[in-house]
């Protein structure tokens, strides 16, 4: 049976026991960062868990799951793997013990078709109830049924006895007997408390019925639940009848592509490595598709270092592994369609991170060598973990590398970095019942009654400030309330898009609402008491601030045509890979391999003014889920969506499932104008723009700073410009360049590149004049650097070239130095400058005096101070700066008694 089909059977299995069968959810969750990838098929159901949002009461779903915490294992044991396929049945309140038991056992022996007397069961000790349901109900003969302790048999480990407080419950765990070969010998328990590879784990029942108090009681649940697990490789390893999840047909494809692909002459490579490549690349193709980039930065550095260790482990020296995502593509898209399109996409990035990190390795093998080439004989654990962690190379690489030289290595201290650093990973995905039953701080208020009236009259129901209830809410405090009714045209915070903000008042009482948000069927609003204070239970009127809402719709629908504009441009592989959309600009991250060019940049703002210039009506409807896909409505990939959507059309040009404000038609918009084009991570690039107003107040900054830029030159911007175009720079300063469609293709056209080669030219003279200016000053002081070279002074046999240059800078000063030491053979200069009331002084040495002990950081460090500065250098060259030209006289003078003094001892050192 393939892999294909179990998963179809499961899913089938409980559908037809009334169980509504869920896609599985991304592998990043959405609004938890407290998770760095889902790592349980539970995950996306912690609303329903909670009692919140419980529409359905049963379900079933084969969810993606990325774990880290045993990295190091993957390959090397028959079972770790990082990215897995979790499936599970769940209850919410419904079902319990007798149910999940007898539709376990039922699934394994009849769907499946697996032998009865090859299964064993585990249950928690105390557990008699699920006990007397495997052996009476189901009649498993007592001999299978083992009971454990809270650490095999309790959800969270440790529960009981450790905590941590709020609901957990005991489990039961199904075992398959691989027989006495998988043994661990004459020891063995013979039973899965051995914990040998005879007994395979393959699905767990945790049964969430207590709710640990702070005194370590148990009180029972109100409602219970039910939360199953069943690795999908695990199961289609047992029932294709092989020993390694590795020789199931979810491997064996990649595996063999793996080998198909290595370079010809290449040595035979170990099962092992074989293994953890075709493991890492699951992995990989599975997170870039959900979003997920190689970066520095928590899941992109996973990623980063998912591709590092696989590519490490080819031995290739060119990118391998982008090689191998159609292959995977292949094996699994009967459950994931998705990753075709996104093929070509996923293999890009992998191969740019693999030329990425082949450029890395010559930076990192030096690292290595540097730290093989010390005196200690020894690598400790912190030198190992950097050449693991930050440079991802193998420990076996590193051993071999020290044993070929006789190092010894910290392998202790290096366990330890990385048990720190698994530790980490586990928090990050793991799922915990801190986690998933964190209390909601709104769950105790009543679902409110809705009006589509604005203003509206309405009631404070409840007022939180800080994470407590509270009566009031008083002048100059912040909190969140929920108000009842509630006006279904208060927008929450969504898909992007900021919540609405506006005012509750009570006479003249004022409360300002600054974000609304929506948490289980409640809207929350986010406010400061602005004027006067309010409680629980008064009548108050709501309102919504109508012109930021409307500035908000024109950015939001302003994206939905830069998508479509972006896609007729670049190809239909660009994907939302996410969006911010206030009343202020737009943002939008988009799928792209490259940067976009000023060609691109021109054509995609013309194709979305173009639509705005149309004044194309904007359409709203609600549908069915289906026949939106069908008409080719574009979703957020990932995003939950339920049996109809609201679906935006804008003409013939784009259509999205979104349930955001927008405008009634493009010609609202204004106009667009794109402000900055960037990369977010490798493969996702973003675009920020503006809209209507926000268009002409860019336009106007713009025209500042290009008039800045020629008035800092001592030019006159104006003077530049053809008269057409000076007058539309004096209409943009003014604020009169009104933002169409129009005006913005004139401004990208004509009017921008006009100004930018005005500023050049501007900038062009303003460097040739300083040039000159700066020729003139020299050309002022060589006469005074000719009569120092002509006449130098005698300071203990050696000859001193100085003097003290008016109106000459630290630069002047450079190369005023510079103009004597090609000057002369032998000899020390001391120059001083005063410019603009600042002082400057130079101290320089020819090559020949340096060895005779001679230092100019001496001299500048001995006379800096009498022009109140400070400065540094290297033997043969030292300046320093000041505020105090009056002391410049002082200095110069001080220097030459301090170059005597040096001199002179020099000297001496030589006769003798």
């Amino acid at each position: 049976m393939q892999s294909r089909e179990i998963r179809g059977l499961f899913l089938d299995f409980f559908r037809n026991k009334g169980h509504k069968v869920t896609e599985s959810d991304l592998l990043v969750p959405r609004n938890d960062p407290t998770l760095l990838f889902t790592g349980a098929g539970m995950n996306q159901f912690k609303e329903q868990f909670m009692g919140k949002n419980v529409t359905f009461s049963r379900a079933a779903s084969s969810q993606k799951c990325l774990r880290t915490g045993d990295l190091e294992n993957v390959g090397r044991t028959p079972r770790h793997h990082t990215f897995f396929e979790m499936l599970g049945n769940f209850s919410f309140g419904d079902y319990f013990k007798k149910e999940a038991i007898e539709w376990a056992w039922e699934f394994m022996t009849s769907e499946l078709g697996i032998p009865a007397e090859k299964l064993w069961v585990s249950v928690y000790k105390d557990d008699d109830e699920a006990y007397d349901i495997w052996t009476r109900t189901v009649s498993l003969p007592a001999e299978r049924v083992i009971r454990l302790g809270e650490h095999d048999n309790f959800w969270p480990a440790d529960a009981p006895s450790m905590g941590p407080n709020g609901p957990c419950g005991p489990c039961s765990e199904i075992f398959f007997d691989q027989g006495e070969k998988m043994g661990c010998g004459a020891g063995c328990a013979k039973d899965p408390s051995c914990g040998c590879d005879r007994f395979l784990e393959v699905w767990n029942l945790v049964f969430t019925q207590f709710d640990r108090q702070p005194d370590g009681r148990l009180e029972p649940l109100p409602s219970r639940n039910i939360d199953t697990g069943m690795g999908l490789e695990r199961i289609a390893a047992v029932v294709q009848g092989v020993d390694t999840n590795f020789k199931t047909d979810l491997f064996v494809p990649i595996i063999e592509e793996i080998i198909k692909s290595l370079p010809r002459g290449s040595k035979k490579m170990p099962e092992e490595s074989l293994n953890m490549i075709a493991d890492h690349i699951r992995a990989v193709v599975f997170a870039i598709a959900d979003g997920v980039s190689p970066s520095n930065e928590r899941r992109g550095y996973v990623v980063r270092k998912l591709i590092r260790r696989a590519f490490l482990k080819s031995g290739s020296a060119e990118p391998f592994l982008f090689n191998l995502v159609p292959r995977v593509v292949s094996v699994m898209r009967d459950a994931y369609p998705y990753l075709e399109e996104k093929r070509e996409h996923i293999a890009a990035i992998i191969k740019e991170e693999e030329a990425r990190f082949s450029s890395t390795l010559e930076a990192a093998m030096p690292v290595m060598e540097q730290m093989l080439s010390g005196g200690s004989k020894a690598l400790n654990g912190g030198q190992i973990f950097k050449l693991v962690d930050t440079y991802g190379l193998p420990v076996d690489i590193i051993q071999d590398e020290a044993a070929d030289r006789g190092f010894s290595l910290d392998l202790e201290g290096f366990e330890r970095k990385m048990s720190e650093r698994k530790e980490q990973s586990r928090k990050g995905s793991n799922i915990t019942s801190d986690f998933i039953f964190k209390p909601d701080k709104f769950s105790g208020v009543p679902r409110p009654d809705y009006s589509d009236r604005l203003p509206l009259e309405t009631s404070i129901e409840f007022i939180l400030k800080g994470d407590s209830p509270s009566e009031d809410i008083l002048e100059g405090e912040r909190g969140e309330v929920i108000t009842s009714p509630q006006s279904s045209r208060l927008y929450a915070e969504a898909g992007g898009q900021v919540g609405d903000s506006g005012t509750i008042t009570r006479g003249d009482a004022l409360l300002r609402v600054v974000d609304t948000f929506e948490t289980d069927g409640k809207k929350v609003m986010q406010v400061v008491a602005e004027k006067g204070s309010f409680k629980k239970g008064d009548r108050v009127s709501l309102d919504i601030d109508r012109q930021k809402k409307q500035r908000t719709a024109r950015n939001h629908t302003a994206t939905h045509l830069l998508q479509a504009a972006l896609r007729e441009v670049l190809g239909e592989h660009v994907k939302q890979s996410g969006s911010h959309v206030d009343d202020k600009r737009l943002r939008f991250d988009f799928s792209h391999m490259k940067k976009l060019s000023d060609r691109e940049m021109i054509k995609i703002e013309g194709l979305v003014n173009g639509w705005i210039g149309k004044g194309i009506e904007v359409c709203k409807e609600v549908k069915g889920i289906e026949e939106a896909r069908k008409e080719g409505a574009l979703s957020f990939f990932g995003e939950k969506y339920g049996d109809t959507v609201r679906v935006v059309s804008i003409g013939g040009e784009s259509k999205e499932f979104c349930g955001g404000t927008h405008v009634d038609n493009t010609a609202d918009i204004g106009a667009v104008k794109i402000i900055n084009e960037s990369s977010v991570a490798s493969g996702i690039r973003r675009i920020e723009a503006v809209t209507s107003d926000s268009v002409s107040e860019w336009m106007k900054g713009f025209a500042e700073s290009a008039a800045e830029d020629a008035s800092s030159a001592g030019a006159d911007l104006r003077e530049y410009l053809p008269p057409e175009i000076s007058e539309k720079l004096d209409d943009m300063l003014s604020g009169n360049y009104r933002a169409t469609p129009r005006t913005v293709h004139e401004f990208e056209d004509k009017v921008k590149p006009a100004i930018l080669d005005a500023v050049n030219s501007i900038r062009k003279e303003a460097r040739k004049k300083q040039k000159k200016k700066a020729s003139d000053s020299f050309n002022e002081i060589r006469s005074i650097l000719d009569s120092a070279l002509g006449s130098p002074e005698k300071i203990a046999g050696v000859d001193a070239f100085c003097a003290t240059l008016r109106g000459a800078d630290m630069g002047a000063m450079r190369k005023a130095a510079a103009y004597i030491e090609k000057k002369v053979d032998s000899g020390v200069i001391l120059l001083g400058g005063i410019k603009e009331g600042k002082a400057c002084v130079i101290c320089a040495v020819t090559e020949d005096l340096v060895p005779r002990g001679f230092d100019a950081r001496q001299v500048i460090n001995g006379i800096a101070a009498e022009i109140n500065g400070g400065g540094g250098g290297k033997p043969n060259f030292a300046q320093a700066g000041g505020k105090d030209p009056s002391g410049l006289e002082k200095a110069m003078e001080k220097g030459k008694r301090i170059l005597g003094e040096r001199i002179g001892k020099s000297s001496k050192k030589g006769r003798s």
